[in-house]
């Protein structure tokens, strides 16, 4: 081929290819602006529904000893919400039958006020989404509101405006099988523009470098593509919202002091049945590099994340967190100094608060912390709808002073106030409690109390859950560090983290905490109460027939879908990195 004929062959390539892009449409990341707010994300809601099947959530009602009362609850539902059919046009069932693809929704600002747009792609169900949008224009016409039309392009653009209320509109489109629809009747012209392509100046969120950094890093760790995702970006929000309120000049010139501006974003995604897990998700804060304020406070560091020895594998979760709290309670300090004058923070958070709980709180307890924090969660043997137990541990340098001479002063003046503080010596250890009485045998009354247990300085509303953490450090049986189940969790943890090191950990056992539901929904005076606070609402009352017209199989059936689950966080230049996942129970 000659040589001009090649340069005018290229040359005419380059000219077609924006529309050539253009000839398939454009997903919400490239439709919605790169100043969208709030954003919300399924690729693909047939894929979604497809690996949601392949989860331990999806297989569930399908095992046959529970398909049976999943069914009777879906069908009571489902009839006590006919009447959506005379308002929408479509039952149940098809309402959940219509999306078939792409389902975004963004929060958008323009120059008037923020716009709530959504793409919903229906494919073959779209006859469906056009019967409801009838039945829905019906109902406005009824109602008084205005309908037009307006073509853009190749598309006819439909919009809705209330006849005495400006603020009431609706705009929306339908090409290629996918429903736009906005709150904003002129806006949706501009994204029937943007979707043919047809010229218009658009950054759209695509461009947008914080949406992008945070969607880099919220892909799975082998590649696995994400099927649902969702970014915010809340200072950007708070100035939308408020940029019509003159006080919030000062709300904002005070963010900025305090350094809150430096938070850029924040975005995960979820990716469910990858590769020997059930579900991942991901979370990212994105945090502007040079941190002023009150970012300063956030002070995560590295160190060990292994179960203390008054934790047993019974709990239903643990968490532990390495915090550098000196650093934190400076930036804290600074903070309040640079609002109030110089030493406002000693003088009225340290000197009074001393005053008032009868112990130097800087000498006496922020000056011993060692910086780790842990949670646990029990649930008591008593079963009641309450009886999920926390109990908190905190690492301290010399508990010994503690025990002899801080805490017995901090009890002293506890007691003055209130007579009903009361201790008791459990082992080695004296634990101080607030002593309630229960008037309701249905619900457990949260019992205030703390003591030394080890190294550590327990805190939990049950004196049963520092009871048992007691008797596991005394015993040194059933630890949770010892645990099977915890081990593959601590070994996923540090499989993900290749050569990076975790400041925050957590381990989950879901069968733990379901088994207190499934005790519950066996209770017949617990069904009762349930019933007599279900009356218009559909779904407590489909629950409740469900309950009384089919037995719970026994719990080995449920529990048997059930794995542990792990999270961790990771400190990164760029901000937060936060990581769930729940293992596959083969």
């Amino acid at each position: 081929m000659h040589k001009k004929t090649i340069f005018v062959v290229l040359l005419l390539i380059a000219s077609l290819s924006p529309r050539l892009a253009w000839a398939q449409r454009p997903t919400a990341p490239k439709l919605f602006s790169q100043k969208t707010l709030v954003y919300a994300r399924v690729d693909d809601t047939r894929e979604l529904k497809a690996k949601l099947a392949q989860t331990s959530g999806g297989k569930l009602p399908e095992d046959p000893q529970l398909k049976p009362i999943i069914g009777s609850f879906y069908s009571t539902f489902a009839t006590l919400v006919q009447g959506m059919q005379d308002a929408l046009g479509v039952n149940l069932d098809e309402l959940l039958s219509i999306p078939n693809g792409e389902l975004a929704i963004g929060l958008i600002p323009t120059k008037s006020q923020p716009v709530f747009c959504a793409l919903l792609e229906a494919g073959e169900e779209l006859p469906a989404v056009e019967l409801m949008i009838g039945r829905l224009e019906s109902q406005i016409s009824k109602s008084g509101g205005v309908k037009s039309t307006k073509e853009i392009g190749k598309i006819t653009v439909t919009q809705i405006r209330n006849g005495t209320r400006e603020d009431r509109q609706l705009g929306f489109f339908v090409n290629s099988g996918v429903l736009v629809v906005c709150s904003n009747a002129e806006y949706a012209e501009t994204l029937a523009q943007i979707w043919q392509g047809s010229g218009i100046d658009h950054k759209s969120l695509a461009d947008n470098r914080d949406f992008t950094t945070i969607m880099s890093r919220c892909v799975g760790t082998a590649g696995e593509r994400p099927q649902a995702s969702f970014y915010v970006n809340p200072v950007a929000l708070y100035r939308e919202f408020s940029k019509q309120n003159a006080s919030s000049l000062i709300v904002l010139a005070t963010l900025k002091t305090l350094g809150i501006d430096g938070i850029k974003g924040v975005g995960g995604s979820a990716i469910f049945a990858p590769n020997d897990f059930d579900s991942i998700i991901h979370a990212h804060l994105l945090l502007d590099t040079n941190r002023r304020g009150a970012l300063r406070a956030v002070r995560p560091k590295s160190g060990s994340t292994e179960p203390e020895l008054w934790v047993n594998d019974k709990v239903a979760s643990y968490a532990t967190m390495n915090w550098d709290f000196a650093k934190t309670i400076k930036a804290i300090a600074e903070i309040v100094d640079s609002f109030g004058g110089e030493n406002t923070f000693e003088n009225n958070v340290i000197t009074r608060g001393s005053s008032q709980i009868g112990i130097d709180l800087r000498k006496d307890f922020l000056d011993i912390l060692d910086d780790r924090l842990s949670f646990a969660q029990l649930i008591l043997p008593t079963r009641r709808i309450n009886s999920q137990s926390n109990l908190v541990g905190i690492h301290i340098k010399d508990t010994q002073r503690l025990k002899t001479d801080v805490l017995p002063q901090l009890f002293s003046k506890s007691k003055a106030k209130d007579e009903r503080w009361t201790s008791k010596m459990i082992g080695d250890s004296t634990v101080y409690y607030l002593d309630l009485k229960n008037d309701n045998p249905n619900i457990r009354v949260q019992q205030p109390c703390f003591g030394i247990v080890g190294d550590d300085l327990l805190a939990s509303d049950s004196i049963e859950s520092i009871e048992q953490a007691i008797k596991t450090l005394s015993s040194g049986d059933d630890l949770l560090n010892e645990a099977i189940e915890y081990k593959l969790i601590r070994d996923r943890i540090k499989a993900q983290l290749k050569d990076k090191e975790t400041s925050i950990m957590a381990y989950q056992r879901p069968e733990e905490s379901l088994r207190l539901f499934y005790d519950l929904a066996n209770d017949s005076e617990n069904i009762n109460r349930l019933e007599s606070i279900s009356a218009n609402n559909p779904f407590f009352t489909a629950l409740v027939t469900a309950l009384r017209s089919k037995s719970l199989p026994p719990f080995e059936v449920i529990s048997k879908y059930l794995a542990p689950a792990g999270a961790f966080v990771v400190e990164e230049e760029d901000g937060l990195h936060y990581t769930t996942f729940s293992m596959r129970r083969e």
